[in-house]
């Protein structure tokens, strides 16, 4: 499903569902350099499980245009405007990698939004690949 995100295209797998507000909502994030399609499984049983299900592919990734985002912290938001897009209301977020620290600082910084935060891959300090450190240095995805 396509949403619009502050003047960009974004897409979501939604499990083939329309998002329902009167619906409990999982919003997926994945890392850096992947996109929504390392949800595949998890999206299927949650819409299967009567759950809105919002597998995004962030800004610059997969099927979503504009370019990455910069900091954790404008992840966060952009997740928001996400649900908003779609008119929802709070979610529980799951995050992996960048995207866990990303559902960590949604839950800081939008607290009424954020009902609940599943982490994984994530460590203190995250560590990088230099693959992809040189991909985002020379603007490869």
């Amino acid at each position: 499903m396509m949403f619009d995100v502050d003047g960009q295209r974004v897409f979501a797998d939604t499990g083939g569902r329309a998002p329902d507000p009167a619906r409990e909502t999982v919003i997926f994030v994945h890392g850096a350099g992947q996109d929504h399609s390392i949800w595949v499984l998890p999206s299927r049983y949650f819409s299967g499980h009567d759950r809105n299900v919002i597998a995004v592919d962030l800004p610059g990734h997969g099927r979503s245009g504009g370019a990455p985002l910069r900091t954790i912290e404008a992840i966060a938001d952009w997740l928001i405007a996400v649900l908003d897009s779609a008119g929802l209301g709070e979610a529980a977020v799951v995050g992996h990698s960048l995207g866990s620290l990303a559902a960590i600082a949604a839950a800081a910084r939008h607290p009424a939004r954020v009902r609940a935060i599943a982490l994984l891959g994530s460590t203190l300090p995250m560590r990088v690949s230099r693959a992809l450190l040189e991909a985002a240095r020379s603007d490869r995805q």
